[in-house]
């Protein structure tokens, strides 16, 4: 099913836990990946496979990420990792709070799909310095994790 409904961007809907979660987005973005009936719909699941196990590329990326945000005093994923802070039944949150910007994901698993919803709210210039090449970066990266999470999470994806 994934090769047939690839994940592709979507307006922002709704989310109980991005609303109470107190960060003030200065930049958004939701990703949809569609998903069979047998799939899980299991948040905490999802932002496992998701953050724990991302594709290759994504792993490499990251990691020079790392490298790059090291010389400028900001933490690495390593320091912060992807902490779920709230969930429920339908919905994890992640994210960090750092002196350059706070950043919070929910992943949803809603109508027959996940849901990977982002805001970002920057603090300073390193922050808009930071996330210049990130904002383009994030959302093919998101969906390329989604599409590798499906194949994982829901049994009547197709797979390679």
């Amino acid at each position: 099913m994934t090769d047939q409904h690839p994940a592709d961007a979507t307006s922002k809907p709704g989310s109980a836990l991005l609303a109470a979660c107190g960060v003030q987005a200065d930049w958004s973005d939701c990703q949809r990946q569609p998903v069979g009936p047998s799939a899980s719909t299991d948040p905490l699941a999802w932002t496992s496979e998701l953050f724990h196990r991302p594709p290759a590329w994504v792993a490499s990326a990251l990691a020079l990420r790392d490298r790059a945000v090291a010389l400028f005093g900001i933490r690495t994923a390593a320091e912060h990792s992807f902490r779920v802070r709230a969930s429920n039944e339908h919905e994890a949150l992640i994210g960090t709070d750092d002196k350059h910007l706070d950043f919070r994901a929910s992943i949803r698993c809603v109508d027959g799909a996940v849901e990977v919803i982002t805001i970002v709210q920057i603090h300073n210039l390193l922050g808009r310095l930071y996330f210049a090449p990130v904002r383009l970066l994030h959302p093919p990266m998101v969906r390329q994790m989604l599409r590798r999470a499906a194949k994982e999470l829901d049994p009547a994806a197709e797979r390679p």
